[in-house]
């Protein structure tokens, strides 16, 4: 379910604040910079400036590309690799 859906359904906050949780969040068509800068801040919960596999597990196209993306093979995405991944990738 959208973040959008869930936010509208509970009530929880307002309008404008479910169109920043689905920017924030969206998973498809982040075309900038600032769109991808976005993304990896959302998913990195603890903000250590690095994608676990857990946190990587919020977003299917990532769960499931994420070795790939991976390139040091640490377990975690650093902001270059998720960068660098390639653009057919939709993270965002």
């Amino acid at each position: 379910m959208k973040w959008h859906a869930l936010i509208v359904m509970f009530g929880v906050v307002g309008v404008g604040a479910a169109h920043a949780g689905e920017t924030a969040l969206r998973t498809t068509d982040a075309k900038t910079a600032d769109e991808v800068e976005q993304t990896f801040a959302a998913l990195d919960r603890n903000d250590d400036k690095r994608i676990s596999k857990q946190e990587a597990q919020r977003r299917t196209e990532l769960r499931d590309r994420f070795a790939g993306v991976d390139a040091s093979g640490d377990g975690y995405l650093s902001r270059n690799e998720f960068r660098a991944r390639p653009s057919s990738e939709p993270f965002e």
